[in-house]
């Protein structure tokens, strides 16, 4: 077994690689009645949204990645891998069985392109060739599992040469409950061996989580330094919450975000940067909630709540977008909210189909081991005139040449005008704002904030509009 680290401060996420590789216009969501069928449709990335309803057949219990420019589902109950091709119009290239009763619960991928699939009814990881569509290897994760013989080993997370599996350790016999000592499992891609993050004790362990039964899928922290893992422990007890995981000492960093200050069990999240989230929440009585938080600590924000456990899964597109799955009775589909403001863009929810479970964005989900260079600070000067009757010229500073967005909103978050303007070869960028909204309407007398966005972070300045 191996004990290796990785060195601190060489890890550099690369979450968003993808998206500044190629432009993307679409993504995949997986919907399903969780009785008989389930479907993937494809939905635009930008307003109006419109969606390509049942692009192709999945199981009814399937989650989905991305990798080198393809969809790959897991049909959980269904024990198969599906391969999707997005430039077919999602047609299936391929799909293969990875042993019946196994119940697979994701794949990730090595840098080379190996693949690795966990499972959650048999002992069991998995290296598997995608493209012949078989299983290559096997390890064991019976020296990880409680008294019932199964670690449960779930959602996964491609760190370089290392894969991070949640091991949520629950007793089958006592209706799923945390059996304690929930894990983060280390494998080491290249050595073909499990990592011991304990080195010098007895046998080989994965890295102990502060809290039980990692539920949503891991992040890698905004410096790329570390994970975010969520918990739910017991359901409806606030007793675990969202920690840190310090991949070079191997350890746990405690709960930053407890269930108390969330209100509730997290379903699933997404981290914007060091103090900007978001996050699916449901409460004692399983009513679910989206919200916004700080990821390094503090109480979160409600943006919106369902009626019932209805929102299961919050993805963001990289930039300035947030995608909810509404499972509402008779208003399921897609929402769209403004990544930053909070402000919700969708007037009623993007139609999929069946009832959205996830949604899968083509972006790759791995870091890898080359520091990128620090971002230049963006900066917005202050508009001139202020007030505006109705035009006002707002000019700013950031890298040569870098093409910066610009949104108009209300003092409720929400988005009325979205613009693009370029800096110059000495990083000084300048646009006029003509007082009308997407539409083309003059806005009203009244106060409004300009938010710009750019490789080098955001910047807001607030102005008052006169007629």
């Amino acid at each position: 077994m191996n004990s290796r680290r990785l060195p601190a401060g060489l890890i550099t996420v690369s979450l968003f690689a993808a998206a500044a590789a190629f432009a993307w216009d679409d993504f995949m969501v997986i919907t399903t009645d969780f009785a008989t069928y389930g479907g993937v449709s494809l939905v635009d990335r930008h307003d109006p949204w419109h969606a390509d309803v049942d692009a192709a057949t999945v199981s009814s219990d399937a989650v989905g990645r991305w990798h080198d420019g393809l969809y790959y589902v897991v049909n959980r109950g269904a024990a198969n891998i599906q391969v999707l091709d997005p430039a077919q119009g999602l047609a299936t290239l391929r799909q293969f069985s990875v042993g019946a009763g196994r119940n697979p619960q994701d794949i990730a991928f090595a840098p080379d392109g190996t693949a690795y699939v966990s499972c959650y009814d048999e002992a069991v990881f998995l290296q598997v060739d995608v493209v012949a569509g078989v299983v290559l290897d096997s390890w064991s994760t019976v020296a990880f599992a409680d008294a019932d013989g199964l670690p449960e080993t779930s959602w996964m997370q491609a760190v370089g040469g290392l894969i991070y599996l949640t091991s949520q350790r629950l007793d089958r016999n006592d209706w799923w409950n945390p059996a304690g000592g929930s894990r983060l499992l280390v494998f080491d891609t290249n050595a073909g061996d499990w990592l011991d993050a304990v080195p010098g004790t007895p046998g080989i362990d994965g890295i102990m989580l502060s809290g039980q039964d990692p539920w949503a899928m891991p992040r890698l922290s905004p410096d790329g330094a570390g994970l975010l893992v969520s918990t739910v422990g017991r359901w409806a007890v606030a007793d675990a919450g969202l920690e840190t995981i310090d991949l070079a000492a191997m350890q746990s960093g405690g709960l930053v975000v407890t269930e108390q200050e969330l209100g509730g069990e997290i379903l699933g999240f997404v981290v914007l940067d060091d103090t900007h989230g978001w996050c699916v929440v449901s409460d004692a009585s399983f009513v679910t909630h989206l919200k916004t938080f700080d990821p390094s600590g503090g109480a979160a924000a409600t943006v919106v709540s369902a009626g019932g456990y209805d929102f299961v899964d919050v993805a963001w597109d990289g930039e300035g977008l947030i995608y909810l799955c509404d499972r509402t009775y008779g208003a399921a589909g897609v929402r769209v909210f403004d990544a930053w403001s909070g402000g919700e863009l969708t007037t009623s929810p993007v139609t999929v189909g069946r009832p959205p479970f996830m949604s899968v964005l083509p972006l790759e989900s791995g870091a890898t081991a080359a520091p990128g260079p620090a971002p230049a600070p963006l900066a917005l000067r202050a508009p001139w005139p202020n007030p505006a009757n109705p035009r006002a010229s707002f000019s700013f500073t950031a890298f040569p040449g870098e093409r910066v967005r610009m949104d108009v909103c209300d003092l409720r978050g929400r988005r009325l005008r979205s613009l693009a303007a370029s800096a110059d070869a000495d990083g000084e960028g300048a646009h006029v704002f003509d007082g009308l909204d997407r539409a083309g309407r003059p806005l009203p007398s009244g106060s409004y904030l300009v938010v710009i966005r750019g490789s080098g972070g955001e910047a807001s300045r607030s102005f008052t509009l006169v007629r």
